[in-house]
């Protein structure tokens, strides 16, 4: 096998494009963040450029490593575990620190497994998730209430609901992930990224359009606060934003779930989305 380092994400993104697309959904967030990365190399960090890596054999893709300093390493799909176990070997002979992995389930945890070994070092668990894809919503969650852009006078709101949808979902996240979520909400309003729901004129759910893929897009911070609940309306705003995703084009819309969260998962389905591949994240430790 053999190890390449990139540092033009256009051309890596032409490069392992067809090899990602083999599996779209399993590996949409490999080119979300890709995209991203390519309309700016320091997208998610100031201070340090990502390492894009590919592995081949016999000059076929076999896996794509993606990270983002100082997040986890992220591989896509693949079949072929050897070529995980290449990718550990690779990294140790460069001395390379990882706070931790994320991947699909199996191939998260061999790289796990094998990191914590050779390290000599401890892993745990640190969440397990399921990627859903969409294809078409169900009519009947599309509700009655108005959905359209947040904007800019929604900022100061949107901005302390992002704060409870990150302290919510990540408790264990530290001052500085949940302020670099929280910075970026006025960029991601004026590029139209965020959505709302109104009830009665009032904002009562949000979510966020995210990564995209060649045929899908994916959605995330969908957020309610406690005194909305058990409305509908985190149903209603996911309906409405993967309607609106479809019309527009885009075959797929995707989410990630938390499986410690029954409510959500089942919403979800409710309105549409399948399960499609777990995914988990390893935090390392001494």
């Amino acid at each position: 096998m053999k190890i390449e380092y990139h540092t033009d994400v256009k051309q890596f993104l032409q490069l392992c494009s067809s090899h990602l697309l083999e599996y779209e959904t399993e590996n949409n967030l490999l080119f979300g963040i890709l995209n991203a990365l390519r309309k700016n190399i320091h997208h998610y960090s100031k201070d340090f450029v990502p390492e894009l890596i590919s592995i081949t054999e016999n000059n076929e893709l076999k896996l794509i490593a993606i990270r983002t300093p100082p997040f986890n390493q992220l591989i896509s799909f693949t079949d072929d575990l050897k070529s995980i176990s290449f990718l550990v070997d690779e990294l140790l002979k460069k001395n390379t620190v990882l706070p931790g992995i994320l991947g699909f389930n199996e191939g998260a945890l061999f790289f796990s497994q094998l990191w914590a070994k050779k390290n000599k070092i401890n892993y745990s668990l640190d969440m397990h998730e399921r990627i859903y894809r969409l294809t078409e919503v169900n009519s009947q969650t599309l509700g009655n209430n108005t959905f359209d852009y947040a904007k800019m006078d929604d900022c100061e709101l949107i901005t302390e609901w992002m704060k409870g949808f990150i302290l919510e979902c990540f408790p264990d996240a530290s001052e500085e992930e949940v302020a670099d979520s929280v910075e970026r909400v006025e960029k991601a309003i004026k590029r139209k990224k965020f959505y709302v729901l109104k009830a009665d004129g009032k904002i009562v759910s949000m979510v966020k359009s995210a990564g995209i893929t060649p045929n899908g897009q994916t959605i995330n911070a969908v957020y309610t606060p406690p005194h909305y609940r058990k409305k509908g309306y985190a149903t209603e705003v996911v309906a409405k934003i993967s309607q609106k995703i479809l019309n527009e084009g885009k075959k797929y819309c995707f989410l990630f779930t938390d499986l410690a969260n029954p409510i959500s998962n089942k919403i979800y389905q409710e309105i549409g989305f399948k399960p499609i591949i777990d995914m988990d994240q390893y935090k390392f430790y001494i």
